[in-house]
């Protein structure tokens, strides 16, 4: 058998390795442990798809600088403190630990694993760098292709080198020499590429002075790799590595870089088909990676958010069942954009407001009323019965602010109370007014009556003076909100999730109709009562 940096060629075909989660502790900012669930692929469309999501500097790369930790590697003396020890640890789909590294003694910076939890190189996930440059020249063909591909993911991420560096030569071309030489995976290639530019025709390892790849487009149309757009290099990379590692978990960086966004959802296609049976990790910052067709069979989001630039917390989206009510509003002919690529920027922003529908949404963005930092969701949520469900959606991904601006009314109101005492890191903001804007309604004789007050006429033309009430004050309450600069992680909200009560209270016809009969006997009384206080007083005072 040959083995080259510890990764058995020979040995690949045969191992069909699966894991269950990664753990980690005391690694540059993620101080406390953490761990990253990752899909197992069961068939399903999608179902082997583990993503990555947060804003940038949230510690994604850092997290995939940890996964990739190898039995020997050594850490730099900034990345942990010596007050905690520093642990990284797989585990099988049994659930059982696979692989545990932690330092090898005390104020050490090299990690070995035990015997008892160790993988091979091999069983490792393999990394697909897409940030790094190529060298399109066929050139160390004493090198074998699989040497390069493999040595070099095991360093940082991080780390760009100019041409002719050891990056460079993470040869696209030595796999592609490779693929050409078998027939089937030819084939294979081909098409997939095909399913992601439909342009592409076939390759081939050309020579003039020096060997080098060249491919043929529409047929007939022949390129010089030398001058390959980013977006090409990425998608010959990826599905290199898709033909080459079929039976170990992959992991992608990034792997919408340079691409237009229809070849994006024809890249997430085909890694949806191949996640039926392979595990296979995505960073990303694209939306159009968030399938919730996916999510549904299977795949698992994990959002990395950090708090006050110090803390990095990894946070696991629930089963889609959780969120069904939100999420099927996207299966409705009349709101298909529910939870469109727009909503889904919920999953990769960290300042979230919540609104009910989608001419509120037009409305303040119209009015210039929401700061550039703060990401309106998608049209609104559909109804301020969706607002409890937002904001379960928001905490379970550890959204570090989100508030939500809901109208005036009865049940409004008790929902408001309930979301307050649920969500207490989160800010419920009320309006005076029962809509965003004036709203009329015509009887069968063609008289029309005002049926809705809002901020803005029936045209969407914003009031002014007395007519514009509160807008401007709550306004400033989200701004003033949204601008906090200490941030905690959301608390987990109480055992009697604000679901069950509303179910009790508002989304039941009988019982809300008689909470209405009574909430307005009882704010008649208080009225009474109140103004029996007043005549009194003024009484008194004579």
């Amino acid at each position: 058998m040959i083995q080259l940096f510890g990764y058995d060629r020979e040995r690949i075909g045969e191992l069909n390795m699966k894991f269950s989660k990664f753990t980690l502790q005391n690694f540059r900012s993620f101080k406390t442990r953490q761990e990253l669930k990752l899909a197992i692929p069961n068939g399903e469309l999608g179902s082997g798809l583990t993503y990555i999501v947060g804003e940038n500097n949230s510690g994604k790369t850092s997290l995939l600088e940890a996964l990739q930790k190898h039995n020997g590697d050594t850490l730099r003396s900034s990345e942990y403190s010596h007050d905690s020890t520093s642990e990284f640890t797989i585990f099988g789909d049994d659930d059982c630990i696979k692989s545990k590294l932690c330092p090898i003694r005390e104020a050490s910076y090299t990690l070995i694993a035990t015997d008892t939890y160790r993988l091979d190189d091999s069983e490792y996930p393999l990394f697909i760098p897409s940030r790094r440059h190529w060298n399109a020249r066929v050139n160390n063909k004493d090198r074998d292709p699989n040497e390069l591909l493999r040595g070099a993911q095991r360093n940082s991420l991080r780390r760009i080198e100019n041409s002719g560096s050891y990056y460079s030569d993470v040869e696209v071309s030595g796999l592609l020499q490779t693929i050409e030489k078998d027939q089937a995976k030819y084939n294979e290639f081909i098409n997939l590429v095909k399913q992601v530019l439909p342009d592409f025709t076939s390759f081939a390892i050309a020579n003039d002075d020096y060997e080098y790849v060249e491919y043929v487009t529409n047929g007939s149309i022949k390129h010089r790799a030398d001058f390959l757009g980013d977006g090409v290099i990425s998608i010959l990379r990826i599905v290199g590595h898709l033909i080459q590692y079929t039976n170990i978990p992959l992991v992608i960086d990034e792997p919408e870089l340079s691409l237009h966004p229809l070849a994006q959802k024809r890249l997430v296609k085909l890694l949806a088909e191949k996640a039926k049976k392979q595990q296979i990790i995505i960073s990303t910052h694209e939306p159009y990676f968030v399938v919730w067709e996916y999510i549904r069979n299977g795949a698992v989001l994990n959002k990395v958010t950090k708090y006050n630039d110090n803390e990095a917390k990894i946070h696991t989206l629930k089963a889609s069942s959780e969120y069904e009510k939100l999420i099927n509003a996207g299966n409705n002919w009349q709101k298909p954009f529910m939870m469109d690529e727009i909503a889904k920027e919920v999953f990769f922003c960290d300042d979230i407001l919540f609104v009910e529908g989608q001419e509120d949404v037009g409305l303040l963005r119209s009015d210039n009323a929401i700061p550039d930092n703060v990401t309106l969701f998608g049209y609104g949520v559909g109804g301020y019965s969706n607002f409890d469900i937002s904001l379960k959606l928001a905490h379970d991904i550890g959204v570090r602010r989100a508030a939500i601006l809901i109208d005036y009314g009865d049940g409004e109101t008790r929902l408001r109370k309930s979301l307050e005492s649920d969500y207490p890191n989160y800010k419920i903001i009320q309006w005076a007014k029962n809509d965003i804007r004036d709203k009329y309604i015509e009887n069968s004789s063609g008289v029309r009556r005002q049926c809705k007050k809002g901020y803005f006429d029936e045209h969407g033309h914003k009031k002014s003076g007395t007519e514009l009430g509160d807008y401007d004050e709550k306004i400033d309450i989200v701004k003033e909100y949204f601008a906090m600069p200490e941030i905690k992680a959301p608390t987990r909200p109480k055992q009697e999730h604000s679901e069950s009560k509303i179910k009790q209270g508002v989304r039941n016809p009988e019982t809300a109709e008689k909470h209405e009969k009574l909430y307005r006997w009882m704010s008649k009384s208080r009225l009474l009562l109140w103004l029996r206080h007043i005549i009194n007083s003024l009484k008194r005072r004579r």
